[in-house]
């Protein structure tokens, strides 16, 4: 069966019209070289050649007459909508511009024009424009491009050439030019349908010829979108495009570029650009751009957005709406990401032979930011439950509460309305405090696994930079993708980072005071769940302890409990011979030493006959309590 054949898309009659007019310049330059040059028997004519150097003459009346009627074709088609002609017209370029651009596509498109230029650069490998080139063929038409395309001329500082390519360099289309020429839709480019928020309409309503500012503690980057989508333009994601080629893509049309609000004293946007957004914090500078605050997005708005998507799937009004309240509490998804979150919930529950179920939602709408997260923190998988904790009454029954404190949050904060009274402080901060191995990184991940929500510790080497004010930054990033997905944020040793404050003595003091002062404000914003570690709980600062929703300490475990320690020390797998428990519990250990002196004996074991004895836990233990700097005494009766 044969195949139908690609459609071929109609040429563009503007490029189509400067070829002819770049063709009709190059032949006559080509012309006069072959004239000075002529067949080589004749020798060379030197006096002929002395005379091409400088301007060249005026083109003859007949050449010039076919070069002006290809170029008019090329201005008279600036209303047919084709791509060069869009393009020409958007930036106003004047017929040299033009020719050049086409020149350079040509170049870049067309092998045999290729040939043509390396002919007139006389060495054929040389298949490139130059602006040395284009302007000895276009001087004798009464065109004057300049010697080279510098970063202040209109096609490179609005991005359709590369910068730096001197007067005989190769010129180069930039990779947006490019695609615009070609008619390709720019990579980065998506609709993002709204959710019909007023903040979206608000903006939409400002984008005109130039920038909007969205500050605020919301989603800024899916108002953006969605602002765009309601004009009926497309959002660029513009992080990765040069300045010249993020104004090139506002003013070609189609297309709302959306970039970080620090990119704006750079791009100096002026209103005749076309739209741009920007996303920045509080501090940005608005570099003469419209700013529109973008306020958090509530508990109920989020609810109402869950209770939409989940009526749709099918829920009953009153289910749609209880359970749209308890997703609305801990994600801060938007309407498309709910919509894609139910769909992957219904796919994987269908490919289990069962019916969907919220908590199948939950789990796919929890994992949806995860990459984000994820460049900042390091994803735990949670091995631990409760029950695996080995802790006195009361920190369990204190770990109960926590998980009390997230779970119920739409019950407490919404139904019975302590949400209006709690402006701050609406989320659960969580300090685990004491000594090394008593369990405080396990109680982390048991709270994690009792919630249903994924764990992420804080990545120093990641969030701290030794650049004034990044710190902050990547601290801000991580606490938004935390509230975004309902993930438990664990900073462990975090007197690392939220340590006392001192006195300024220098600008280190100041700026290293400026990051406590802004992670205790947000700690206190962050609605989310966030637990600290720390073995030097008098190190943190006296400020931050207000802010906290629970305090719990770990303490070296009693002889009962370490009885129950080094009972669950090893595994039912393991085989153990004359183990005396309670002779083990004498020994004064925190229940990460008893793991660790289980482990070593395991191995002691494994290598000398496969069989735990007292004799390998005896080793062991006198290897640990070294480690620890502990004095070993022998036990007596």
């Amino acid at each position: 069966m044969s195949m139908a054949p690609t459609p071929v898309p109609a040429p563009d009659s503007a490029l189509a019209s400067a070829l002819d007019a770049l063709c009709c310049a190059l032949g006559g330059y080509l012309g006069r070289l072959r004239a000075v040059w002529g067949p080589a028997s004749e020798g060379t004519d030197l006096q002929g050649l002395f005379g091409t150097v400088g301007a060249p003459p005026p083109a003859d009346e007949a050449a010039r007459r076919h070069f002006e009627t290809h170029l008019a074709g090329v201005v008279a088609s600036a209303t047919s909508g084709e791509p060069y002609a869009r393009l020409c017209a958007a930036l106003d370029l004047d017929p040299v511009e033009r020719l050049t651009t086409a020149a350079v596509w040509w170049a870049e498109t067309d092998p045999q024009f290729g040939v043509l230029l390396g002919c007139g650069h006389d060495d054929g490998a040389l298949r490139h424009a130059s602006a040395a080139l284009l302007r000895l063929a276009l001087l004798p038409f009464g065109a004057a491009p300049p010697p080279s395309w510098e970063p202040a001329d209109p096609l490179v500082r609005l991005g359709v050439l590369v910068p730096g390519a001197g007067p005989r360099g190769p010129l180069a289309l930039t990779a947006t030019a490019r695609r615009l020429l070609a008619g390709l839709t720019l990579p980065g480019a998506a609709p993002r349908p709204s959710d019909g928020t007023a903040g979206s309409a608000r903006v939409a309503a400002l984008l005109g010829d130039g920038a909007v500012l969205l500050r605020g503690a919301g989603d800024l980057t899916r108002i953006a979108y969605e602002s765009a989508t309601e004009i009926g333009q497309l959002p660029l994601d513009a992080g990765e495009l040069s300045d010249p080629e993020v104004r090139l893509a506002a003013r070609f049309g189609g297309y709302v570029p959306v970039l970080p609000a620090d990119r704006l004293p750079a791009l100096a946007w002026m209103p005749g650009d076309g739209p741009l957004i920007a996303c920045g914090s509080a501090d940005s500078d608005p570099c003469g751009a419209q700013v529109v605050p973008v306020p958090r997005r509530s508990p109920a708005d989020r609810a109402a957005v869950w209770e939409t998507a989940l009526g749709a799937a099918g829920l009953a009004p009153e289910e749609a709406r209880a359970q749209g309240r308890r997703l609305g509490a801990r994600l801060t998804l938007d309407g498309r990401q709910a919509g894609v979150a139910l769909t992957q919930a219904r796919a994987e529950a269908a490919a289990a032979g069962r019916e969907w179920t919220v908590d199948d939602v939950w789990r796919a709408a929890r994992n949806l930011p995860r990459h984000e997260l994820g460049r900042l923190a390091d994803l735990l998988t949670p091995c631990f439950v409760l029950d695996d904790l080995v802790v006195p009454p009361d920190v369990r029954a204190q770990l109960d509460e926590v998980i009390a404190h997230v779970a119920l949050q739409d019950v407490v904060l919404d139904e019975w309305g302590f949400r209006g009274r709690l402006p701050r402080g609406q989320g659960v901060a969580v300090l685990l405090s004491g000594p090394p191995g008593t369990g405080k990184t396990m109680a982390a991940e048991a709270l994690a696994n009792g919630l249903g929500q994924d764990l992420f510790r804080i990545d120093l080497s990641a969030v701290v930079s030794k650049y004034i004010g990044e710190t902050e930054k990547n601290l801000a990033r991580a606490f938004d993708d935390a509230e975004r997905c309902g993930a438990l944020l664990f900073f462990d040793e975090c007197d690392a980072l939220f340590g006392k404050r001192t006195e300024q003595r220098d600008a280190h003091d100041r700026w290293a005071n400026l990051e406590v002062n802004y992670l205790l404000q947000r700690v206190e914003t962050f609605t989310g769940l966030v637990v600290l570690a720390t073995n030097k709980q008098q190190a943190l600062d006296e400020a931050f302890l207000r802010r906290l929703r629970f305090s719990i300490r770990f303490e070296v475990p009693d002889r009962a409990l370490r009885r129950e320690l080094w009972r669950r020390a090893f595994p039912k797998g393991t085989p153990c011979d004359g183990l005396d428990v309670d002779a083990l519990a004498r020994r004064e250990l925190a229940g990460g030493s008893v793991q660790n002196a289980a482990l070593a004996a395991a191995f002691l074991a494994a290598a000398d006959g496969g069989r735990v004895r007292p004799a390998h836990l005896t080793h062991a233990l006198r290897r640990e309590y070294d480690k620890l700097g502990k004095v070993w005494a022998e036990e007596t009766a």
